[in-house]
């Protein structure tokens, strides 16, 4: 986040999220095409001719056939491993325009007014009805009519490949495997990036399930990993490894509202529906629903439904289990199928997912527990949104087979406007499944020493009987929870005195950990030292 950016300089984020990835062997290097020809933007029968600004030095179309895919994917897997990271502005444009060769060519375009350098920050601000972004945006979309005309397919028109003209975002996204046209938008000063956003590695060294973490656990429910408490339900085990309960006796979430982006909420459990406000959660507090994927927020994945649990679960009187915040209202917006962001879709859902809460004023912190080990620009958009908008983000750092213990944190927690949150043992040494690294922000137990599925429990897809759920994904639900009870004992604190509360108290501070930030969150101390403030 911009107000603790002074403790992660040079920290750039990498990462991976149920991503069941293996190494991918191959040499091929991907290298700048060199030419003499260069590719010339038109010229627009506007009053504005000059809207449309070439780069100083533009590059030829590029020649012959695309890059193979194989080679591609080499080259990707090379770039995330010597950069610990991977974002597409790191690439040249015939690597673009060849992974814009996978699927449809979905293409994101986030342009600007040509004379403008720096959007990130004032990203929130922007009128696209208005002055240059209008005219920018208008002037785009007549550059791809115009080349469309050109296409040897005359039956294409702009509707049939536009994807998604987003009215908040400076954001076109279209289907277009055009080298020609691909070549013009890169050459343009008011190009802020093109994201091909269907390209994803292929063949096993990517294999990923269709229902990542969306599966409840198989393992029984042992009687030492809860105990029970007033007026009737179950105390997670680790909520006492992070002094949870003792935060209760001054805070517990009233009048805050979490926001959950994930993989759908079942309609089947009643403690997030009719339920919600049952025995100690009897408060003024509410549960409400939206998607940005699919037709409905409600979903077979039970991954939403175990975050939301863990984070704002009520303190029943039907002996499930309890949530963090347990006084706080639930926003739930479905942004994808699964937890990993391998499809275009969902990639584009989650960023409206982000609009969305950004503009709500009834909530101040939003919980990611999903991902992608690619960087994507139009995901950075959004979290530049909500974050600029005043929300306080948590995002998984990632979690995996133990195939990519190699891999490091996962976007859109590897964004510094993020807090990139991890799950470790008993002992705090990293989970069997989770990701660490130097761009970690905080930790949360998560898994007994003895047994790696033995780990948080929550509520499950119906019924009272809790679930496992571990990795990442549990530890950033529950760290979004403690942010609550923080802001709840003192309202008018800002998002940088929320942030301090939780780093200052939390385990290693005033020290930075290589590989888990700050370390475990205290709940108690956090919450006390907000009372003081």
């Amino acid at each position: 986040m911009a107000f603790h950016k002074s403790f992660k300089i040079s920290r750039m984020k990498k990462s991976g999220l149920y991503i069941f990835a293996l190494f991918i062997i191959g040499s091929a290097m991907v290298s700048c095409q060199k030419t003499e020809k260069q590719s010339v933007v038109p010229q627009q029968n506007t009053q504005d001719e000059n809207i449309l600004r070439q780069k100083t030095n533009p590059v030829s179309a590029p020649e012959g056939s695309p890059i193979s895919k194989q080679d591609l994917d080499s080259w990707v897997q090379k770039t995330l491993e010597k950069n610990s990271a991977f974002e597409w502005t790191m690439a040249d444009l015939k690597t673009i325009w060849s992974a814009l060769q996978e699927k449809e060519g979905t293409l994101a375009i986030g342009y600007k007014p040509s004379s403008m350098k720096e959007v990130d920050g004032i990203i929130h601000q922007i009128d696209l009805s208005k002055g240059d972004w209008k005219k920018t945006h208008d002037a785009l979309i007549e550059l791809i009519k115009t080349s469309l005309l050109k296409s040897s397919n005359s039956n294409m028109t702009f509707e049939s490949i536009l994807v998604e003209d987003d009215q908040t975002l400076p954001i076109i996204t279209i289907k277009t495997k055009d080298k020609e046209l691909v070549t013009q938008l890169y050459n343009l000063e008011n190009v802020r990036y093109l994201d091909p956003l269907d390209y994803w590695p292929s063949g096993n060294n990517y294999r990923i399930a269709s229902s990542s973490g969306c599966s409840a656990s198989t393992t029984s429910l042992n009687a030492a990993d809860y105990s029970t408490i007033t007026p009737g339900c179950l105390l997670p085990w680790n909520f006492n490894n992070l002094n949870i309960p003792s935060a209760w006796n001054i805070a517990k979430g009233t009048g805050q509202k979490i926001g959950v982006i994930d993989a759908g909420i079942s309609s089947g459990q009643s403690l997030l529906g009719s339920s919600f406000n049952n025995g100690f959660s009897a408060v003024n507090r509410n549960v409400s629903t939206d998607f940005t994927y699919g037709t409905s927020a409600f979903a077979s994945c039970t991954h939403g439904t175990s975050m939301s649990g863990l984070a704002v679960g009520p303190r029943n009187t039907l002996n499930a289990s309890s949530g963090v915040a347990y006084q706080a209202g639930l926003h739930f917006i479905r942004g994808c199928s699964d937890v990993v962001l391998d499809e275009s879709a969902e990639r584009t859902a989650v960023k409206n997912a982000l609009v969305r809460m950004g503009d709500r004023t009834d909530l101040n912190i939003v919980s990611m527990s999903i991902g992608t080990p690619f960087g994507s620009s139009v995901l950075l958009d959004g979290c530049n949104y909500a974050n600029n908008k005043g929300k306080i983000l948590f995002a998984a750092a990632g979690t995996s087979t133990s195939f990519t213990s190699w891999y490091g944190v996962i976007y859109p927690a590897a964004y510094s406007v993020c807090n990139a949150v991890t799950g470790v043992n008993e002992s705090g040494n990293k989970c069997s499944s989770c990701h660490d690294g130097s761009q970690v922000d905080f930790t949360v137990p998560m898994e007994r020493n003895a047994n790696s599925n033995r780990n948080s429990i929550s509520l499950s897809a119906s019924g009272t009987l809790p679930t496992y759920i571990g990795g990442s994904s549990a530890a950033t639900a529950t760290a979004a929870g403690i942010a609550a009870l923080v802001w709840s004992v003192n309202p008018n604190l800002t998002k940088a005195q929320v942030y301090t509360c939780l780093r200052n108290t939390a385990q290693f501070y005033p020290n930075l950990s290589n590989s888990k930030g700050f370390g475990n969150l205290n709940a108690s101390a956090a919450v006390n030292m907000a009372a003081g403030l």
